[in-house]
């Protein structure tokens, strides 16, 4: 039997695939190597996997998370695993990769993650061959919840936004000026604090207002990222991740703007990389 992983951060999807059926499906922290020193890693990962399944089920292992861009990162996933299941194929690859898997197989086209953050990358069918770096929530992740949630958090503390969105925005989240620059600068995580008000931007979407910054979340993301392969025009961009599939009509409108080829949208890649694990009409 197969075993699949799909693990960002927060959260690991696990499934026990055999043949084309799903055997075990269960959930599980999230995996980052970035996160842990290596016996953490290997502990916690032998917690997980001990808990839910019998590991003498598995005969082989695809293993796709965040925090794999490095080889260094890599071999700790890889060595983890490999200790837990020592008799047991283990390949590992960073989440964009699994992305692109399950939303293209072997056709080629751009993939995109439009999640808490966001990537993107140029697949030829079978390997990436071009990713623009997305820099993460300082710099970069346009397209992204967090990223939305700057927009709206720059524009209410200036007093660009919308009033009656602003005296919500404050009231919801329980913070006035000073408490909101308190949580950006002195509390930890301030990414999750803006990738938390991509929520808000959806509860109030059809206010004039809260759709003019979802787009230009995504003009931004065509702007830094899409518009950079050559050929975008000409081929399919597909997405996964929540914002691009609860935004999804906004985000078809601005590609649609820009004269590119909507691929497909998939909330959680889990269903693209079980067919294609599965052999089946993408599969290998």
């Amino acid at each position: 039997m197969k075993l699949i992983a799909d693990s960002g951060a927060t959260k690991t999807h696990w499934v026990l695939l055999d043949g084309r059926k799903k055997s075990i499906e269960f959930y599980s922290p999230g995996f980052n190597p970035y996160y842990y020193d290596r016996e953490q890693f290997r502990k916690s990962l032998n917690d997980a996997l001990r808990t839910n399944l019998e590991t003498d089920l598995v005969k082989e292992i695809h293993f796709y998370g965040s925090g794999i861009s490095s080889e260094e990162n890599r071999e700790i996933v890889r060595n983890s695993l490999s200790f837990i299941f020592p008799k047991v194929k283990v390949s590992v690859y960073h989440d964009l990769h699994g992305a692109a898997v399950a939303l293209l197989g072997h056709e080629q086209g751009i993939a995109c993650i439009l999640g808490t953050g966001s990537n993107s990358c140029l697949w030829n069918g079978k390997e990436i061959i071009a990713n623009v770096p997305s820099l993460g929530y300082l710099l970069g992740d346009e397209g992204s919840g967090t990223y939305m949630g700057k927009l709206l958090v720059r524009d209410v503390l200036i007093g660009e936004a919308d009033p009656q969105i602003a005296t919500l925005f404050f009231h919801e989240n329980k913070l006035d000026f000073a408490g909101t620059l308190d949580r950006i600068y002195k509390e930890k995580y301030p990414n999750r604090f803006f990738s938390e008000q991509a929520k808000f931007l959806r509860k109030y979407r059809d206010t004039p207002y809260s759709t003019e910054i979802i787009i230009r979340n995504f003009e931004d993301f065509v702007r830094v990222q899409i518009s950079k392969y050559p050929g975008y025009d000409k081929l399919p961009v597909s997405f996964t991740g929540s914002v691009a599939a609860n935004f999804r009509d906004l985000l078809q409108e601005v590609l649609k703007k820009h004269s590119i080829k909507m691929g497909i949208i998939m909330k959680e890649p889990m269903e693209g990389l079980l067919r294609y694990h599965g052999g089946g009409k993408e599969g290998i």
